[in-house]
């Protein structure tokens, strides 16, 4: 009897925690995605209800619907910032937002609903419509009825139902590729706007381009600036022009039904045409689709829907966005944003349909990434967390876990310590040169002295969730030399660098080479820097006089984005090399050379400066001269680290 007792006892215990769980949880991991009610679906999106818990779920249902579905596979400390991230959207930490989803190699791996998301409710676009108008334009091109060579004819040479003779002068100057990066041309002034909104009548079908283009001012080179404004409706206008029966038909037979695209809203503009930059509705789901078309290269299982090439043009840096709330990273293809996000040392282009108040569809080709994000916040910095959160999240997924990355050894604080003291750093050799692959799954170091005769390269390798326990002999030299100075080789053999005696280099995401010339004699030399420009790398260039002053001037490293750059040099009469940084200046040029100060630089010798993959410690070689009893010299020295935070005290203020 007293064990039954005892039995009931626990079971209604557990009942009563369960209960305050459900009850205290703003968090649900219910498999079943809240969806909108047949009474809500006939609501305006704003009168639409707030989810009282957030729906946050890393192995999505499969429903169906034409989209793989899989798990969040990420380490655990990368899927923890995204449930972090996901939960502090729902708490309000990242402003008002309605749908994170994200997909992973094709497949759906995280699903989640906050506030007014629905799984079933398509969310207003806003203007990432504009990408979907840009596609709808592709499948054109790639069913025949228009040319890649087409984007460059006059536009007005689609439209035969136009009265050429009542046009604005230059009228003939705008194409597709001018409409679809906002550099129409087109100005039509507030006044003759309201005119034109008087008469709707005049505005339908290609009246609105006659119209548009009778009340412009005339279209200049001056004129045809990027401005924000009637691109899409322009584009539209020759879809409706060249594509069988109606736009609207076509779209739906061409894009949205091959994609599975039944849920859906698209209104119908004042000329009778489908909207092309507003006054859209899409699913959280189906705004997935539409970056995977994209990710995928324009095919669409296994179907080519848009060609491969419109696809990379498309999505291409081709101008830069003006308006004040575009941000400056920002550059503008055919309708669709690029921006690159770095991490762990490296760029990621990103590609994005940004619509106003939160709807994003962000495409990272590199890691097979598609983020689909609604929501209504006038501010709209989720690409703050994309950025920060989720893009390293992905990218740092390839990285081994933080308790093993570093060869399993624990990481100093701002005080800079010997790295892997007996494995790597011994007492023996010297070991002078030292790089993590950009993975970080491989560590290459030399070692000279006692029986190592010449320079003799070692590689300890990250597999099966453990380091090597030994360092093995690394027999790839052009590998090794590659981890040292990344392009070296490669720019040798490149104008305008084969007549120059470069010793090292260093290379930014974007390209360029910043790289040392030194006579070995005297320990003269300097830095220099060419940048890559529409494809062609710049006569180089000198650094300044802050940089370049000192003697044995060596061993560049520089951020990936160039904010910064640190080398190694003699300076102020020193007989011993100390390593310096410079940091970017807002405009453009670099600053004075600061030293790395007296935790870092010492009586000895501190050279070769290099930041890890992942952005988190420094690494310098620290070493001096010895004389023997006999009066020979001889070098000691080995690698040490420090967190990289310690760049940031040296930041000047202003």
């Amino acid at each position: 009897m007293k064990n039954k007792t005892g039995l009931l006892l626990l079971i209604l215990l557990i009942l009563a925690n369960h209960s305050f769980a459900q009850r205290s949880n703003k968090y649900t991991k219910d498999f079943r995605a809240p969806e909108a009610t047949t009474a809500e679906a006939k609501l305006k999106f704003r009168d639409i209800p707030k989810l009282k818990k957030a729906f946050i779920n890393t192995s999505p249902a499969d429903r169906k619907d034409g989209i793989p579905v899989g798990e969040l596979a990420l380490n655990s400390d990368n899927k923890a910032m995204i449930l972090k991230l996901a939960k502090g959207i729902f708490d309000g930490k990242h402003g008002n937002y309605d749908a994170l989803l994200i997909s992973h190699k094709n497949k759906l791996v995280l699903e989640s609903y906050y506030r007014k998301g629905r799984i079933n409710l398509p969310h207003p676009q806003a203007s990432a419509t504009k990408g979907y108008t840009t596609l709808a334009l592709g499948r054109a091109i790639q069913l025949g009825y228009l040319t890649m060579a087409d984007l460059h004819k006059p536009l007005i040479s689609f439209l035969k139902d136009l009265d050429r003779t009542k046009l604005v002068q230059g009228a003939e100057k705008i194409t597709l590729h001018k409409a679809l990066t906002m550099r129409s041309g087109i100005r039509i002034s507030a006044e003759k706007r309201r005119a034109m909104e008087k008469n709707p009548n005049q505005l339908k079908g290609q009246g609105q381009m006659q119209a548009y283009l009778e009340n412009s001012a005339p279209i200049t080179a001056a004129s045809q600036v990027f401005k924000y404004g009637d691109g899409p409706v322009l584009v539209m206008q020759v879809i409706e022009a060249v594509v069988p029966g109606s736009a609207k038909d076509f779209i739906k037979k061409e894009l949205l039904d091959k994609m599975g695209i039944t849920n859906y809203r698209w209104k119908t503009s004042v000329s009778g045409l489908p909207e092309s930059g507003w006054r859209v509705s899409m699913t959280s789901r189906d705004m997935i689709k539409w970056g995977t078309l994209v990710l995928n290269k324009g095919k669409w299982n296994g179907e080519q829907l848009v060609p491969e090439a419109f696809i990379a043009k498309a999505t291409s840096r081709i101008t830069q966005p003006t308006e004040t709330w575009q941000p400056k990273t920002y550059r503008y293809g055919y309708f669709w944003y690029q921006t690159n996000i770095m991490f762990g040392g490296k760029s990621y282009s990103a590609n994005m349909a940004w619509g106003g108040g939160g709807q994003h569809i962000v495409v990272v080709k590199a890691l097979d990434l598609v983020i689909a994000i609604n929501g209504y916040d006038r501010d709209d910095k989720i690409m703050t967390q994309v950025s920060n959160i989720i893009v390293p999240a992905f990218a740092g997924n390839a990285f081994p876990p933080l308790k093993d990355r570093y060869l399993g050894q624990k990481p100093p604080g701002l005080t800079p310590e010997l790295f892997a003291p007996g494995l790597v750093s011994t007492e023996k050799y010297v070991e002078s040169l030292y790089a993590f692959a950009p993975d970080m799954k491989e560590f290459y170091f030399n070692r000279i002295g006692g029986k190592y005769k010449k320079t003799t390269f070692f590689v300890m390798q990250y597999k099966n969730h453990q380091w090597s326990k030994a360092a093995n002999l690394s027999t790839d030299i052009n590998k090794f030399i590659e981890r040292f100075a990344p392009g070296l080789s490669e720019i040798k053999n490149l104008e305008p660098f084969k007549k120059i005696p470069i010793v090292g280099s260093a290379v930014s995401a974007k390209g360029t080479y910043y790289f040392y010339i030194l006579d070995f004699k005297d320990g003269s030399g300097h830095l220099s820097y060419s940048r890559l420009v529409n494809g062609q790398y710049e006569k180089p260039q000198k650094m300044n006089e802050s940089i370049n002053s000192g003697k044995w001037i060596a061993h560049p490293f520089v951020a990936p984005d160039e904010s910064y750059i640190m080398w190694d040099a003699e300076k102020n009469g020193s007989s011993t090399p100390d390593i310096y940084i410079s940091f970017r200046q807002k405009d453009g040029s670099w600053g004075s050379a600061i030293s790395l100060g007296a935790q870092i630089n010492t009586p000895a010798y501190e050279q070769r400066p290099r930041v890890t993959p992942d952005g988190k410690y420094l690494f310098f070689w620290r070493g001096d001269k010895k004389t023997r009893q006999d009066g020979s010299k001889y070098w000691v020295g080995n690698p040490h680290w420090v967190d990289a935070r310690i760049i940031e005290t040296l930041r000047p203020k202003k």
